[in-house]
């Protein structure tokens, strides 16, 4: 239970300093100073007189202390201050962020489905551009119509009109908002992050990654280093009218805060101008123009007051919802009633409240008997570790399955995620979650003791929970074991329309690609792949089990495949898959030089968990001997922990020397690999 002093320190400064140190955020002290500059050099460009001069008087404009210490700014820092506490105290009584993003993408998911990708097959690069660029202009143009709303409804207007009531203006006014603002946007930004990411995984599966710069979309990221600060602000910032046309400059942002009458109602866009050029809203600047900032002389009301600033906004609504009926004002009978009402200090009632608030709060607690883990196996494979794991500890996990899209969910959720505990299957997708910086590096020597070094991360962050073998599976009849003994044989012209795989640029393909190139060297390995293209018997599709059913029905008499899909078909409760593992026979291949190319399931702590202590705790039990036994008996893979037994089904396959290769090594020649898959065609 964390209390008033622990909160202040653990939560609210560290969220309030984020603003200026997270070059997410549009405040970050990165872009304020190259905001400042670019201030100081255009007044010196376009000064009428010297540049000695024009320097100087950006430089009053910039840092004028009747600006930053005007009761205008000195009411956008109480909002900013006010606003980020109310906004974590409220966290816990609300509809948190986290569940409606999770609500709003699996509601996606659900709506374009969850195929392997429509588009996998395309590069891949193309995938990364058209999903930075798409997010960027959905965003802006969510940015727009919300701001359209906001002016255009009288309810709307009430709460935004408090952003609208600066005089002057500084790069924190970006604060000066009504906290029913401030959750409009937020869940704006949910509703584009979710749709988005949704729509990309059912297009392109899982190869899905935000080009960035510092963690933010390049293009996000171009806005902000540009000046995207200088909108709050007195330096007046003009683009040729040509431009303007297309992008919103800091001098027309300036026009939306004017408080004249004409300028009412304009420049709605954030980034771009294109939609305020659509809605018939678009005003362009012109040098000449003096503007003054604020509400029009008839909505200025005491409009630097905290109490008018957020409480105002609820009385103007209650009075439109009274015209409508659905709200009569209440009437006092009595003369005492009207005193009350007329005269009560509100500072009193704001401060009786607000203390209230605070004693009721659950001031936010963390449940170490309770953790999140998000996993992309499905929940029938790991209920039965994590069941026993609640057995044992007497912590609860509860499970958020997706096969695709995790990575930018945990991305778009930062650090309010509620994730303590990520598994997935594959080197290739936990390295993602490690480029993107969100496994917290953990210590634990139970770890260190069960995984060989060369099956986890050294820098301690993933960590191998379990092996599966990349094998060959051959047509009983119509190929013999001993005609295969090496994964490079597979290119060999005798193969010619004789072999099955699914596309190359599946995790599990590019990690057999990359562990060829960290024998052979790039050129051997692009050389390989064309051979194996050259002879595929039909173009790559489906996934393993689909392979083995191609055997089974004479399209092809090899395949590539993962170890434990032999051993579900094997066992399957379905007859017609019982058949098709009957058909074919499994290949350990280079048992005379390096080994099997072996990968991993495996897992790491969310960098943002609330439960490390107990998500650490999760993957001990992983790798301890009750867990390592269910892997062989449920899933079909191969232990981890070298004390562990294989179970009596995998133990069957026969023994193999596995490829001891620093899995990491993989990881890194992974993007290698995809360059070569997308060169060769396969």
């Amino acid at each position: 239970m964390l209390q008033p002093f622990d909160w202040i320190i653990q939560d609210y400064l560290p969220q309030l300093a984020e603003s200026f140190i997270n070059p997410q955020k549009r405040v970050s002290i990165f872009y304020l100073l190259f905001a400042m500059l670019i201030g100081l050099f255009w007044s010196a460009w376009v000064s009428k007189e010297t540049w000695t001069s024009g320097f100087k008087r950006g430089f009053y404009l910039l840092f004028s202390p009747k600006i930053w210490w005007s009761r205008s700014s000195i009411s956008d820092y109480k909002l900013m201050f006010l606003n980020r506490a109310i906004m974590l105290l409220s966290a816990p009584i609300i509809l948190s962020k986290v569940a409606v993003t999770t609500f709003l993408y699996f509601f996606f998911i659900d709506l374009l489905g969850t195929s392997e990708g429509t588009l996998s097959s395309w590069p891949a690069w193309i995938a990364p551009f058209l999903y930075t660029f798409f997010l960027f202009i959905l965003d802006d143009f969510s940015r727009f119509l919300v701001h359209f709303c906001l002016h255009r409804f009288p309810m709307l207007w009430a709460f935004h009109k408090v952003h609208h009531s600066a005089e002057t203006l500084t790069p924190l006014t970006v604060y000066r908002t009504h906290p029913v603002e401030g959750i409009i946007f937020a869940m704006r930004a949910v509703f584009v992050q979710a749709a988005t990411i949704a729509l990309f995984v059912s297009l392109f599966g899982g190869a899905i990654e935000l080009i960035e710069v510092f963690g933010v979309n390049i293009l996000l990221f171009i806005f902000n280093f540009t000046g995207a600060n200088l909108r709050h602000s007195h330096i007046r910032i003009a683009y040729p009218r040509v431009i303007e046309q297309l992008l919103i400059s800091p001098a027309q942002h300036q026009i939306h805060h004017s408080s004249d009458v004409r300028h009412f109602n304009r420049n709605f866009g954030a980034a771009l101008s294109i939609w305020d050029r659509i809605a018939k809203t678009l005003c362009t600047s012109k040098s000449s123009q003096e503007i003054t900032f604020g509400l029009s002389s008839q909505q200025k009301d005491n409009c630097h007051s905290l109490v008018n600033l957020y409480f105002k906004p609820f009385k103007e609504v209650r009075d439109l919802l009274s015209k409508f009926r659905l709200l009569r004002p209440f009437k006092t009978k009595t003369s005492m009633g009207k005193i009350l009402l007329n005269y009560l200090n509100l500072r009193y009632l704001i401060l009786i409240t607000t203390l209230a608030i605070l004693m009721a709060l659950p001031w936010r607690s963390v449940n170490a008997n309770e953790i999140n883990v998000y996993s992309h196996r499905q929940p029938f494979l790991i209920s039965p570790f994590l069941r026993a794991f609640e057995k044992k500890t007497g912590i609860k996990v509860n499970v958020v399955f997706s096969s695709k899209g995790l990575v930018q969910r945990l991305l778009a959720e930062g650090p309010r995620s509620p994730a303590d505990v990520v598994l997935t299957v594959d080197i290739g997708r936990l390295y993602a979650y490690v480029d993107k910086n969100l496994f917290a590096v953990i210590s634990s020597t139970k770890l260190l003791r069960n995984i060989p070094s060369h099956l986890r991360d050294s820098g301690n962050r993933w960590f191998g929970l379990s092996k599966r073998a990349r094998i060959v599976a051959i047509a009983k009849g119509r190929v013999k074991p001993w005609e295969i003994k090496r994964i490079e044989d597979l290119a060999h012209p005798k193969w010619k329309g004789r072999i099955c795989s699914r596309p190359g640029s599946h995790v599990y393909n590019r990690a057999l690609l990359a562990s060829l190139i960290a024998a052979h060297g790039e050129k051997a390995a692009e050389a390989w792949a064309r051979g194996l293209v050259a002879n595929l018997a039909r173009r790559p599709q489906g996934n393993d089990r689909a392979q083995v059913k191609a055997i089974y029905e004479g399209v092809c008499d090899i395949a590539i495949i993962n170890s434990y899909y032999y051993g579900k078909l094997k066992t399957s409760k379905i007859a017609a898959q019982r058949g098709w593992a009957d058909a074919m026979q499994i290949v350990f291949t280079n048992q005379s030089d390096r080994g099997n190319h072996v990968n991993i399931s495996g897992g790491g702590v969310a960098k943002y968990s609330k439960n490390k202590g107990s998500a650490v705790k999760l993957l001990e039990f992983l790798t301890e001997q009750t867990a390592q036994s269910l892997y062989g008996k449920i899933n079909y893979e191969f232990p981890i922990n070298p004390k562990t037994v294989p179970s009596p089904e995998v133990k069957s396959w026969g023994s193999f020397m596995e490829d001891n290769l620093q899995i990491e090594k993989i990881a890194a020649l992974t993007p290698i690999a995809q360059r070569i898959i997308d060169r060769v065609g396969w």
